[in-house]
């Protein structure tokens, strides 16, 4: 095997782990002390995209959907000091769900209360009932469709925090290979000249982390798992 070659697979797929994320098991346990700021943060960290996305997915806006990050992460935050880990209740990726669809909900509620009571206003301060818009029920973003957002959401945060471990880890080279190719879809032969490697190269440093990848995804995706045993 040339140099370059031996450089290429250094670091062998199988070695690629996701050992330094801690299980959410344990997460969610610590999480139970609310003053943890450093597993708190790991928790935004990790979760505040996904969550903001099902929000704009909702229709909400984005200083809204903003609101429902920190709404969410204040209605675990007062549960969690209950917290008992329980696999009969469900798995904490529903629970999460759960939590963030409840405030959803609770955003649109509020949204229509405030248009009602604007109409209240306006009808006190002299205008004709009859010529007032009709203040429409609350606009609720359907379940099924929060719940296939959280589907394509989730998925697409394992598909990064994997892409996030395994590129801390790989082979430098090795990982642009598999950037040039997957990621920003250049052709191997292509790939290869930047990298200064042959066409067979690239497509192996591409199946290699291609592999790594997907077995950090599952290998996180095991990791949140455990249940929550709790309520929205």
């Amino acid at each position: 095997m040339v140099a370059n070659e031996q450089a290429l697979y250094l670091t062998p797929a199988a070695s690629v782990t996701c050992d330094s994320v801690p299980t959410r098991s344990s997460l969610l346990s610590r999480l139970r002390n609310v003053g943890d700021e450093a597993s708190w943060r790991f928790f935004f960290e990790t979760y505040w995209r996904l969550i903001y996305n099902v929000a704009r997915k909702s229709g909400l806006t984005d200083s809204d959907a903003q609101d429902i990050v920190q709404e969410t992460v204040i209605a675990m935050a007062r549960k969690m000091p209950d917290f008992r880990y329980d696999p009969a209740k469900g798995s904490f990726k529903q629970w999460l769900l759960l939590v963030t669809r409840r405030r959803i909900h609770d955003h649109f509620r509020r949204a229509y209360r405030a248009q009602a009571l604007l109409g209240e206003a306006s009808s006190a301060g002299g205008s004709d009932p009859e010529n007032l818009e009709q203040v429409p029920s609350p606009a609720l973003a359907p379940d099924a469709e929060i719940d296939a957002a959280w589907e394509t959401e989730w998925r697409e945060s394992f598909f990064q925090a994997a892409l996030a471990r395994v590129r801390q880890r790989a082979n430098p080279k090795q990982y642009q290979a598999f950037d040039y190719c997957v990621l920003q879809g250049l052709k191997a032969s292509e790939a290869g000249r930047r990298l200064g490697l042959s066409a067979a190269q690239v497509y192996l440093a591409k199946h290699r982390i291609s592999v790594a990848v997907k077995r950090a995804a599952q290998e996180l995706e095991r990791e949140a798992a455990p249940s929550a045993g709790l309520g929205p």
